[in-house]
């Protein structure tokens, strides 16, 4: 749905990345996406994905590269993966639909216990959020480019 066209359009979304060891992840206010980069072979019958509510694990050429329990519970008969190639390296991208739909659900890592944002990517990553609620609740204009300052941690200021 809305996560898509935003991603992979025209990049006007400028997309917050969290740097792992394996790639990086990235969010908007009902998605979380990964990105795993692979040696340029493989293809996928090579990965072995299993994504739950609350856990996911990726396996690639029998090597495990992560498992864990999600920062938060994510719809898994929505959520799906894919092997592409983008800019000349081979990755994974695991596209992770959140339960919690709202722009109080700004993970601050991507488990529980690892790939935590550091303090300045979270604090773009809860910028992005914020003007990612105010262009919805503002239809036609434009949030790209607004500076965000102030309270935005939590989603923003809640207005009467």
């Amino acid at each position: 749905s809305s996560g898509i066209n935003a991603e992979y359009g025209d990049d006007k979304s400028g997309i917050i990345r969290s740097k792992t060891e394996w790639g990086c992840w990235y969010q908007t206010i009902e998605d979380v996406t990964a990105e795993v980069v692979v040696p340029q072979h493989t293809r996928g019958k090579d990965v072995n994905l299993k994504i739950l509510p609350n856990s996911i694990s990726c396996t690639v050429h029998k090597k495990e590269i992560f498992a864990g329990k999600l920062y938060q519970s994510i719809v898994c008969d929505e959520s799906t993966w894919t092997v592409e190639d983008e800019d000349g390296q081979r990755m994974i991208r695991i596209f992770l639909v959140k339960s919690n739909k709202t722009p109080k659900s700004c993970w601050t890592s991507l488990f529980i216990d690892g790939c935590a944002a550091d303090v300045l990517t979270l604090d773009e990553m809860q910028k992005k959020i914020v003007q990612e609620r105010y262009t919805r609740e503002n239809p036609g204009f434009d949030f790209s480019q607004a500076e965000v300052t102030g309270n935005y941690q939590d989603g923003g200021p809640q207005f009467p």
